[in-house]
């Protein structure tokens, strides 16, 4: 018994690391092909934490990435400076879901052939679904990527309790936990699939596997009573389900950790007051929306917001709003559900749910991901109704809770592309780990012998491959085009943090809106230092670090200091208007305010940043 271990260990094993090798070269590959980006703002707000850019030191508290995950990024920025790790903790995780996907093939017990065409078609997939999100990273899709791959490998593992079987499903768990470690609210969508999964695979009625029946046996040894008898315990499938049972147990001690460090984390009067704050603005900002002062003047008076500072919130400058901090954020998000309640009664919001999923099922800039997971999924309801009608009921099961998934997120108004681009991922996963089962585990030997299996086994790969070569040329097009030009955009901004880096004795405060376009380049070598930079608004306002970045810079309250100090400046792009902050100061200093002085003009690129210093008559004189 031993020797058979290490005969399967061994392929396993080499599979494993070729699995490794070919993802390095694929990925060395792109890196000198194409321009990697940052994809959104949140994840460089949350790089610049771990990075040290916020307080001078890195830091774990990335608030949106679990504190453990954090706590790994921020010790390497710590340990090994001069490295993006961030950049390269997300594109790892993709990476390393394409690992596993990658590992499934070359283990399996097929030919030389078979997995040269399984590698190919999967890096073919790969480049037409994923390439786009693996060069312009995010955080939202980096997680369903990881929990879609856990559910993959897991569902195309075998169901025996062997060492490499069990090596595979820890390495599920761990993928999911990742899931949960980058982002929580897709591993809520994921969670329920693979719980599905887990009971199709071993949960359900079904033909035992040799494991099953040993691990009965034991079930009966344990529950013999004194007189001898044993008790029945041979439920319907529950003998396999709880031979794995340290799936379950692993994932909820990976769940139990990762919150209970995140609890401590945030432990703090001060984090956790925060954390509501933030709740709320994210409530209002993302979701609710917020009313004008004209359209509702009792409500924001109530509140003691003026005119001026209901518009400053208009404006996402947060930090321009007396007290707003954490009472009035906490009220004012109240009142935005209640009016978005009101104004959108049940059957408008059913109907714009349809109407949202109608165009995010046909939307162009899914191709060609939507394409192949719904062409996908219509071809696996085939095969199953024809071949294996157990997992059809996976697959109408899955099917289910994805389309609540949509329903959900469309009545909810807060479908966006990359978190629909995750539940195309999740879908086209797991359908092609149920294909997977069916064809190569389940019913693998049925149709080979014939010529007509052969023939149309055949016939599939290289239609297979014909298909994702036409989408993976204009994918890569797409992706190179789009990565390029905004690879160029967001030089601009570098620019500008050069020039206030060659200025650290001044403060600059920028608007909100002259910030939201711009992310970030990836490189993998990169130096990061603490930066004179301050948002005038933004989901990090009023956080713990950047009140800690306030003291640093000397700022004491930054609405009062960005009018009142010398060496305090605000920063804009030439096309936003200012005359709402220019009101707001008019209507604290009154005559004492005159005006926006313009002291320097940053010209790099397509559009014109102005540096501007407030000027406040001093308390006293004429």
């Amino acid at each position: 018994m031993p020797m058979k271990q290490t005969e399967k260990g061994l392929p396993n094993l080499g599979a494993l690391l070729l699995a490794f090798f070919i993802t390095g070269i694929y990925f060395v590959f792109i890196y000198q092909m194409l321009p990697f980006i940052y994809d959104i703002n949140d994840d460089v707000a949350m790089r610049n934490v771990a990075a040290g850019v916020i307080t001078g030191s890195p830091d774990a508290h990335l608030l949106h990435i679990k504190y453990l995950l954090g706590l790994v990024i921020a010790g390497f920025y710590r340990l090994l400076p001069g490295f993006d790790w961030y950049g390269l903790a997300l594109i790892g995780i993709m990476l390393f879901s394409l690992v596993m996907v990658l590992y499934r093939g070359l283990a399996a017990k097929k030919g030389i052939l078979w997995k040269l065409c399984y590698t190919a078609l999967t890096l073919l997939l790969f480049t037409c679904t994923g390439l786009r999100h693996v060069t312009a990273f995010q955080w939202t899709v980096t997680a369903a990527m990881a929990g879609s791959a856990g559910i993959y490998l897991f569902y195309t593992a075998d169901r025996d309790s062997g060492f490499w079987t069990r090596m595979e499903e820890g390495t599920a768990v761990f993928l999911l936990l990742l899931s949960l470690a980058v982002r929580d609210d897709v591993f809520l969508m994921v969670l329920p699939v693979a719980a599905l999964c887990f009971w199709w695979k071993y949960g359900s009625v079904g033909k035992s596997s040799l494991a099953d029946i040993e691990y009965q046996k034991k079930l009966r040894l344990y529950f013999t009573t004194e007189n001898g008898k044993s008790w029945n315990v041979q439920w319907k499938g529950w003998n396999a389900a709880l031979s794995h049972i340290n799936v379950i147990l692993g994932l909820l001690a990976g769940i139990l950790v990762l919150l209970g460090t995140e609890g401590l984390a945030y432990r703090s009067m001060e984090w956790r007051e925060f954390c509501a704050y933030n709740v709320n603005r994210e409530a209002i900002m993302d979701y609710y929306g917020l009313k004008n002062y004209e359209e509702d003047p009792a409500f924001f008076d109530s509140l003691g917001i003026t005119p001026e500072e209901a518009e400053n919130l208009q404006r996402y400058s947060l930090y321009l709003v007396e007290d707003l901090y954490s009472e009035k954020m906490a009220a004012l998000a109240e009142h935005s559900r209640e009016v978005y309640i009101r104004e959108h009664p049940f059957g408008q919001r059913i109907s714009t749910a349809v109407e949202k999923i109608d165009s995010h099922l046909g939307e162009e800039d899914y191709h060609p991901v939507n394409l192949l997971c719904l062409g996908l999924l219509a071809g696996v309801l085939g095969l199953c109704f024809g071949k294996n009608r157990r997992q059809l009921g996976l697959v109408l099961s899955v099917t289910g809770v994805w389309a609540a998934y949509w329903f959900y997120l469309g009545y909810r108004d807060r479908i966006v592309e990359r978190v629909g681009f995750a539940l195309y991922l999740l879908m086209l996963l797991t359908m092609l780990a149920v294909w997977y089962r069916v064809v190569f585990l389940e019913h693998a030997g049925e149709d080979t012998g014939s010529k007509g299996g052969k023939l149309t086994g055949r016939l599939l790969t290289v239609g297979a491959f014909v298909l994702l070569a036409l989408f993976t040329g204009p994918a890569w097009k797409a992706v190179k085009e789009n990565n390029t030009a905004r690879r160029d955009y967001n030089l601009e901004f570098l620019d500008v943090n050069r020039y206030m880096a060659e200025h650290m004795e001044n403060v600059y405060f920028m608007t909100t809106f002259s910030i939201e376009t711009y992310t970030d380049n990836f490189t993998v070598s990169r130096d990061f230092a603490f930066s004179n930079l301050l948002s005038v608004g933004g989901w990090h306002t009023f956080s713990p670090l950047e009140n800690v970045k306030n003291e640093k810079l000397g700022i004491t309250d930054p609405k009062k200091d960005l009018a009142e100090k010398e060496q305090v400046y605000l920063i804009s792009l030439e096309q936003v208007n200012l005359r709402y902050m220019n009101r707001y100061y008019e209507s604290v200093y009154g005559d004492g305010y005159q005006g926006m002085e313009l002291v320097d003009k940053l010209d790099y690129g397509e559009r014109i940043f102005e540096v501007y210093r407030l000027c406040v008559k001093p308390l006293g004189k004429a």
